[in-house]
């Protein structure tokens, strides 16, 4: 199986942390309500491209008409992703590989991912640092898909900006995000978010 090849491959160099939570997905532990996420998704033709990011524990996720909360492990799920295919238009062939790969091509891809991956997360081990990174990743240039494309954006950047105490900009996010999705304001688990937000921002 393909998942086992880019395990034995990342064994040993996958952070001790981590949990195996699909055939291609991993996540790691919880720090500071930080959850860094690698996966390997299928794409047409038979390819698998890598992306990774990261979950905010306190911050839900629209599923089945409802938000409901991502705390765990195995419900955590992308707040903030990097995808190589957004800016280059392409599959680059670095972070991807064929089903048919031989298997030390589809290793190979795998430690390439996981270097660019650990770049990227150790310039975001706190909230402070999950706010930069969205600023920052909301003004690249992107050939496919942009920050404002993704789902989450405004609802996590939003309740992380609350959470390191910058509460109007945190509500502006929010407030676009329910006008958005149709999402009450008032929602109970939106509500209840907010509110743990506003609680680490005061320590």
């Amino acid at each position: 199986m393909l998942g086992d090849i880019v395990a034995g491959a990342l064994e040993g160099s996958l952070a001790p942390d981590f949990q195996r939570v699909g055939d291609l997905s991993w996540v790691g532990s919880s720090t500071d309500h930080i959850r860094y996420l690698l996966k390997f998704q299928a794409m047409k033709g038979m390819t698998f491209s890598a992306c990774w990011g990261l979950s905010v524990d306190f911050v839900p996720i629209f599923r089945g008409g409802s938000l409901r909360w991502k705390r765990t492990a195995k419900s955590a799920n992308f707040d903030l992703c990097i995808d190589p295919i957004d800016l280059s238009g392409r599959i680059p062939s670095w972070c991807s590989f064929y089903s048919n790969d031989l298997d030390n091509r589809v290793a190979h891809a795998a430690l390439k991912v996981l270097d660019a991956a650990r770049q990227d997360w150790s310039g975001i081990t706190a909230l402070n640092d999950v706010a930069d990174s969205f600023e920052r990743r909301s003004k690249m240039e992107s050939r496919r898909f942009s920050l404002e494309n993704y789902v989450q954006t405004d609802l996590a950047w939003g309740l992380v900006l609350i959470a390191i105490g910058e509460a109007e900009r945190g509500q502006n996010h929010l407030d676009a995000y329910c006008d958005r999705f149709a999402v009450a304001r008032d929602d109970a688990v939106l509500t209840k978010a907010r509110n743990e937000a506003a609680t680490i921002a005061t320590g």
